[in-house]
């Protein structure tokens, strides 16, 4: 039974090839396989990210076939796969010299080169081997890809396009070219651009999903809920259409509707923890936290390992006033986060620090309020270590500095944050008043036209009075009426 689901995604020539190399090769005996043979093979391992028969498969061929160039490209690409890409650089120059026209080289060298932040030989690399007109998606995703590093987003969103066109375009390739759009403030380009998408492909789930995310974020809710539900249609079992769905409900204020999209999807849901747990989350925003509690209950009896839900619940306690079980809770928490596995999916950097930025944000937000300052502070630096944390959690952290007056490492943090989020009112009004009390006055003049009003009063009174500064902070309509 092992085997038969070893090969599920795979034909049975496929099958007898790896069980006759498996059978044979692995065990130190010998057998005669031809160079496309051994292609198939060692592609089979690839995909199945099985290393160590990988390895050897690469070396058997390697003996077999010294001088074949499709060979010495899995060579590299293995290289590759481990990260040691001067190595895998090395090959890939040397098949060059030999075979300066072969486009599937000058497609590894553009991931090569990419890897170690060579975007422009990289970029031109991928050009090359865009010529031969073939797996244009993956090509042109690539390139878009090292567009995006170069910040250069016409041309990442002009190539994505080129691969969402081809008819090699992958799942992954839609999900990003919106993920750009949204970095570049083209969401209403990117809905028009969908749109016309989805007439051309009208069974493109993934077109539908990230329809649905521009309208959501172009605040065009019943949209948004139309094409989530066009998704769900296409593919019942769609997760991330029912999850954004239920945001976009909550977001219109719906919280009913928003938990029953949420119910909808746990039949086809592996983690029923979690949305066992953001159920109990959307009932915590409407401070219904008995309900919130019952459901991130429900969340940990289904999978007593879920530090996110025992984190939830500590915050529930901390806003019920029972600082002592908040306490216990976030404990719990951050011991069971510290024991669980990286998740490689999370999209995080392999550098950035391991844990998960929910736990260490509630960690943070109860040892603040036992007037525990360095744990606090600890806290919130392990969680934007992570590099995965949301804006919300960015918020807190600033908050948070603003309130002990840690001036310095508010101004850098939220200065790098509006580089992420340009003229984000929230950072803006931040800077503009930790400027002022650190007397750096030009710089706050210069926030001041992105400020929100109502929140800089709050913060800083002195600055709306300033007799200099104060006259060009813009009138908050709402005091106005």
């Amino acid at each position: 039974m092992k085997q038969k689901d070893r090969f599920k995604n795979f034909d049975d020539e496929v099958r007898e090839l790896v069980l006759s190399f498996e059978n044979t090769i692995l065990k130190g005996k010998s057998q005669f396989f031809d160079v496309d043979e051994m292609e198939i093979i060692i592609d089979y391992y690839f995909e199945v990210n099985d290393k160590v028969p990988l390895e050897r498969a690469v070396e058997y061929a390697e003996e077999l076939y010294p001088n074949s160039t499709t060979i010495r490209l899995r060579r590299a690409h293995l290289l590759m796969s481990h990260e040691q890409y001067p190595q895998a650089l090395e090959v890939l120059n040397k098949m060059r010299q030999a075979e300066p026209d072969n486009t599937d080289v000058a497609y590894s060298l553009g991931v090569a080169n990419g890897a170690v932040g060579d975007s422009q030989k990289a970029i031109a690399y991928f050009k090359e081997a865009a010529t031969d007109g073939w797996m244009l998606g993956r090509v042109y995703s690539n390139m878009a890809e090292e567009y995006y590093k170069l910040k250069d987003y016409d041309a990442a969103i002009n190539c994505y396009r080129k691969a969402m066109e081809s008819d090699s375009c992958d799942d992954i390739t839609i999900y990003n070219y919106y993920d750009v759009c949204y970095s570049a403030g083209r969401i209403e380009q990117a809905a028009d651009y969908l749109s016309g998408y989805v007439k051309k492909n009208p069974y493109n789930k993934e077109a539908w999903y990230c329809l649905g995310c521009a309208y959501r974020d172009l605040t065009l809710y019943e949209k948004a809920v139309d094409a989530f539900e066009y998704a769900i249609a296409i593919d019942k079992s769609y997760v991330d259409a029912y999850v954004a769905l239920s945001q976009t409900q909550d977001l219109m204020g719906n919280t009913a509707e928003a938990v029953t999209t949420m119910l909808r999807v746990l039949d086809y849901c592996d983690d029923r923890a979690k949305i066992y747990r953001t159920i109990g989350s959307l009932y915590a925003r409407e401070a219904n936290y008995d309900t919130a509690m019952a459901y991130f209950k429900k969340a940990v009896d289904d999978n007593p390992a879920d530090a996110e839900s025992y984190a939830a619940m500590a915050l529930c306690y901390l806003e019920l006033g029972d600082t002592s079980t908040a306490v216990s809770k976030v404990n719990r928490a951050l011991m069971l986060d510290e024991d669980s596995p990286v998740d490689p999916n999370d999209g995080r950097d392999p550098h950035d620090a391991p844990g998960s930025p929910d736990v260490l944000c509630a960690a943070a937000m109860v040892y603040d309020a036992i007037g525990e300052f360095y744990k606090a502070s600890e806290y919130f630096e392990q969680m934007i270590a992570t590099g995965i944390f949301a804006e919300h959690q960015c918020q807190l952290y600033t908050q948070f500095l603003f309130n002990h007056q840690v001036y310095d490492i508010l101004i850098q943090f939220a200065e790098e944050s509006l580089e992420v989020y340009p003229h984000s009112s929230f950072y803006c009004t931040y800077l503009a008043a930790a400027y002022f009390y650190t007397n750096r006055y030009n710089k706050a003049r210069k926030m001041l036209p992105d400020v929100s009003p109502a929140l800089l009063s709050e913060l800083c009174p002195e600055l709306i009075m300033h007799p200099l500064l104060g006259p060009l902070v813009p009138a908050d309509p709402y005091n106005n009426k």
